[in-house]
């Protein structure tokens, strides 16, 4: 019997269909409908009698590769592939695994957001395109123009050459004249000698041939006076000698080319609202380097912010502010208020400190190494607590009997915003009284590590829920436990987990990358400088180890 001929199938269970959900496009049985919609509450369900139009007699529903009987209904996020439930007992014990129509959701609203972001991609990079194109047009009219430039000098030189040529032509014939004179003078000279030579020759023939005895008494002898030749000028021809020049020497004296000069333009990202910012481009090596590890005066390092590729701001439970250089001397020292209740701390553009107090209840400031109380929470104790690119402080805080959490965020002091809950009112943050971490990616999201909640929870800007991210059990069967969380300019998330030893990279929207151990022992908390490379700092220790993760 062909598929079309059988019933079509819950995709929940193996009841038959009786209704299709159009916003998720899967067919469901009546039982299973409201377990679906309670399931997804975040997703407005558009819920339709099931028609055999709606039927795809190609669809199948996907089977489970190790259980061929068991339909998909899990994913697992270790592997990244579909499973069955009874794989979570064989190859994918103790993988984390979520449930298959939840990540397809999750995934189908991703691609909708996808799909706005890339139309302002094709925007931008059309933008690019056309600034490319008129760049290279330019560039071509450019080049005309000195092609054109060159004619003109090549004409000059030409027009040059030419009277120099000239200019010699006449200075030869000028010599010619001169030395043809010269050489006629001589030869008229000479020609008169030779013709008293000639006219002597006959004379003394005649004489002995005539023998008249009267006549040759008469004979004056003109030997002795012909015997001197006239002295006579001898000329050396002139002679052109042309310089031997090279040809590159004869192009630098006639006109020089400055070289087009080539650089490298940043990258930037593209925001949601199509904001662009430029960005590094620099990707994450396969080797970390351990640059430099700094030993501190720190028991139980407990907060790190660095304030320059050298420097960076330390504290730990002696309740002391400390500012060190690389190689852990110490420049500068500030005592906060006692009793062990500091909890984190922030720097800002201006290089003030601010710092929360459990027991107090508020966040102080250090501004010019010296204390004042910023504001109050009061029934709240702050935690994380980190600037946001608009210079507001973001804190994260528990209520004071533990049973609720929430981030506020703050201007001078005011609070302007609270997130708390998702789009269904549901908590995004855990209950207890465990750290919290906070700090801003550069796509303007707000990311929170809960410890308790063994997660990293990230929202838009607005409050909106966007992921959340809970380890990846690959490389320990630890659970994970996130600590300082910081993000780097490429806008990836870095966040410790101290249990396992090592630092989890993972990308804007949740896809873990990779793991930083690199020596680390008891990671507690840490900070990207200005350079990028990442500070690390050890609870236990009291050591902050400098890394280096891209290139």
């Amino acid at each position: 019997m062909s598929r079309a001929q059988d019933a079509v199938r819950c995709s929940l269970c193996s009841e038959v269909v009786v209704i299709h959900c159009k916003s998720c496009d899967v067919n469901l049985c009546g039982q299973c409908v409201k377990p679906h919609i309670d399931r997804n509450l975040s997703i407005k369900h558009e819920i339709l009698p099931f028609t055999s139009e709606l039927f795809d007699p190609e669809a199948e529903v996907q089977k489970c590769k190790d259980h061929p009987k068991q339909p998909c209904d899990l994913y697992c996020q270790d592997c990244n592939v579909p499973i069955c439930s009874r794989c979570l007992t064989g190859n994918h014990k103790r993988h984390g695994a979520v449930d298959l129509e939840e990540i397809c959701t999750t995934t189908r609203t991703m691609v909708k957001e996808d799909l706005e972001e890339l139309k302002n991609f094709q925007k931008e990079y059309e933008k690019i395109v056309k600034s490319l194109k008129m760049k290279a047009q330019k560039y071509t009219e450019h080049c005309k123009q000195e092609k054109s430039s060159l004619q003109k000098i090549k004409q000059i030189w030409h027009e040059t050459i030419d009277r120099s040529i000239q200019i010699i032509e006449k200075r030869l014939d000028g010599m010619l004249e001169e030395d043809m004179k010269c050489y006629q003078d001589n030869i008229e000279e000479i020609q008169r000698a030779l013709e008293r030579v000639t006219k002597s020759l006959k004379r003394n023939e005649n004489l002995l041939r005539n023998d008249n005895s009267f006549t040759l008494l008469e004979y004056e002898s003109e030997v002795e006076e012909l015997r001197l030749v006239p002295a006579r000028r001898d000329i050396k021809p002139p002679s052109l000698h042309p310089k031997d020049v090279q040809e590159e020497a004869v192009v630098q004296q006639l006109v020089s080319l400055e070289f087009s000069v080539r650089s490298s333009l940043p990258g930037f990202t593209i925001s949601k609202t199509g904001q662009v910012c430029t960005v590094s481009t620099r990707v994450l090596v396969e080797e970390h380097t351990l640059l430099a590890t700094i030993k501190t005066e720190c028991s139980k390092l407990k907060g790190i912010q660095c304030e320059s590729k050298e420097r960076v701001w330390v504290y730990g439970e002696d309740e002391k502010l400390r500012l060190l250089d690389k190689s852990g001397s110490m420049l500068n020292c500030v005592t906060a208020i006692s009793g062990n209740s500091q909890k984190d701390i922030a720097l800002n553009k201006d290089g003030e400190i601010a710092f929360s107090h459990k027991t107090e209840e508020c966040i102080y400031l250090v501004r010019n190494n010296k204390m004042e109380k910023l504001f109050c929470t009061p029934g709240w104790i702050p935690y994380g607590v980190s600037f946001n690119v608009d210079g507001e402080l973001m804190v994260c805080m528990r209520r004071n009997d533990h049973m609720e959490s929430k981030v506020g965020i703050y201007r001078e002091g005011n609070l302007k915003k609270e997130i708390q809950f998702d789009e269904t009112g549901k908590p995004l943050f855990s209950a207890s009284r465990n750290n919290m971490y906070i700090t801003e990616n550069g796509n303007s999201d707000i990311c929170v590590s809960d410890w308790n909640a063994c997660a990293v929870i990230v929202t838009k800007k607005d409050g909106e829920f966007r992921f959340r991210y809970t380890g990846n059990l690959s490389r320990s069967f630890k659970e994970f436990y996130p600590h300082g969380i910081d993000t780097d300019s490429y806008c990836r998330i870095l966040v410790v987990d101290r249990d396992n030893h090592c630092v989890h990279v993972i990308d804007r929207n949740g896809k873990f990358l990779c793991f930083i151990a690199c020596t680390l022992h008891d990671p507690f908390v840490l900070s990207v400088d200005s350079e990028e490379n990442l500070w690390v700092g050890e609870c236990d220790t009291g050591c902050i180890k400098v890394i280096k993760y891209l290139d």
